[in-house]
């Protein structure tokens, strides 16, 4: 377990947050679906092992935080496809809620660029509510991919976003690259910042000690010091791991 601040923590050695004061597990960018649509639009055929690998994961957090969890926020991008809800994508997300369900009373789905027609889903689920923004007490979490709130209404707040799908890039000597997943964190405008790493096991994570600051995905990223955030690596294989300030990682790396 990893403190972030005084409220969240990083239980585990997962992409994901717990928020104590409103006792709250929070994952995002879970990409539902990928598989299914890589093959039927593109001819790229994956084994279908992300929902299963997902769930997996996902049990790990629920027996970690096991009677502190009420509800469980999604915040964003629950399934890959933009348009229409595939196939794919309405089994694993209702399976996907129905396993949630078991675990929590309430179920946040933070609407992400990604889940469009997302509610043909969610709307058979009574315990399901399904928000462009979701803020209690001092937090706010809302995707990323648009600016909901200006920076001035932000000020005060915890603010957690996704979207950016962060990762840190390293070269091997021998000039091979590769990619950890991180998380960002930081004080800015008066309002402290998180964004987390995708849940999926699919995602590509954006380069964010390589991307200039124009090129990010999250406008609220393009407005802010993003060098000023701390990098936080999330690995099964090195752990969770306190790094330095992004703009620090950028002359080293």
């Amino acid at each position: 377990m990893l403190e972030l601040s005084k409220d969240i923590v990083v239980p585990c050695v997962l992409p994901a947050i717990y928020v104590k004061p409103i006792k709250a597990l929070c994952i995002a960018d879970l990409h539902l679906g990928y598989e299914g649509i890589m093959a039927e639009y593109y001819g790229v055929f994956l084994p279908k092992t992300q929902f299963k690998e997902e769930i997996e994961m996902l049990t790990q957090l629920l027996e970690k935080l096991e009677g502190k969890i009420e509800k469980i926020i999604l915040n964003g991008d629950v399934k890959h496809e933009f348009s229409e809800t595939s196939y794919h994508e309405f089994r694993e997300v209702s399976e996907l809620l129905r396993f949630l369900g078991k675990h929590c009373e309430k179920i946040i789905v933070v609407k992400g660029n990604h889940d469009n027609f997302i509610a043909r889903v969610t709307k058979k689920f009574k315990n399901v509510e399904v928000v462009e923004c979701y803020a209690e007490k001092n937090f706010v979490f809302f995707h990323g991919h648009k600016m909901v709130k200006t920076l001035s209404e932000l000020k005060g707040k915890s603010v957690i976003i996704a979207h950016e799908h962060p990762s840190i890039a390293f070269y091997s000597p021998a000039g091979k690259k590769e990619k950890v997943a991180c998380f960002l964190y930081g004080k800015v405008f008066g309002f402290e910042i998180l964004v987390l790493p995708a849940f999926s096991t699919f995602a590509q994570g954006s380069e964010i000690n390589l991307l200039p600051k124009e090129e990010l995905l999250s406008p609220l990223l393009r407005e802010i010091d993003i060098d000023s955030l701390e990098v936080i690596l999330v690995d099964k294989d090195l752990g969770i791991k306190r790094l330095a300030k992004l703009g620090e990682l950028r002359k080293i790396l």
